[in-house]
């Protein structure tokens, strides 16, 4: 018998309406049997780094560390992600992701940085190998928050590959992502990256 599997979900700002595609995935996921851990997380229309980190914490506490865990993480939480992985940079975590996959992170933060807060974002390659076995950034070419070129700056500083999901804004509901089939697909491993759109002619 193969190791359990979870699939940890994490939000954006404001956690997500009902028709964002993040609800869709664990509804599907949960109907077809597996371990979802969907969390709201603190004060989620005011994110503070200080709160949103202790509650990934808790959330990762509470997984065993045998489990095959895949992440997958919309906008902000993409960036609570990157922090999780530069606390690790000198070591793995006593929980290791076999995939992650960071949808759609913000570049641009049009509010004040510092220690407390998310921006600006660290980029620890070395934390992101440490933290997970496979890590791949699936970003627009027409984001609200982020330029294709901005997310790549991500990608290189992480040593991660970057796969475009063009004209798909902040891969969002507005964007007509309310289900996302492919996403689906690849955490039932029935898919591979590059990422097909939500509609696929």
């Amino acid at each position: 018998m193969g190791r359990q599997e979870v699939f940890l979900i994490l939000h954006g700002t404001g956690g997500n309406a009902p028709g964002h595609w993040q609800h869709f995935l664990a509804r599907e996921l949960r109907a077809a049997g597996k371990d979802v851990r969907y969390p709201r997380l603190p004060r989620a229309g005011v994110p503070l780094l200080k709160n949103w980190m202790p509650a990934l914490g808790r959330e990762l506490a509470g997984i065993d560390p045998d489990s095959r865990l895949t992440v997958v993480a919309h906008s902000r939480s993409c960036i609570l992600w990157m922090h999780h992985a530069a606390q690790h940079a000198q070591g793995p975590p006593s929980v290791v992701a076999e995939r992650v996959l960071l949808v759609a992170p913000p570049f641009h933060a049009q509010e004040p940085e510092g220690p407390r807060l998310f921006f600006p974002a660290p980029l620890s390659p070395e934390g992101t190998a440490n933290v997970a076995r496979r890590t791949s950034i699936v970003a627009s070419d027409d984001d609200e928050f982020a330029s294709f070129e901005e997310a790549e700056r991500y990608a290189g500083g992480l040593a991660i590959p970057i796969f475009k999901l063009p004209s798909s804004g902040h891969i969002s509901p507005a964007y007509g992502y309310g289900d996302w089939p492919w996403v689906l697909s690849w955490c039932l491993s029935n898919a591979d990256l590059p990422p097909e759109p939500r509609y696929v002619s």
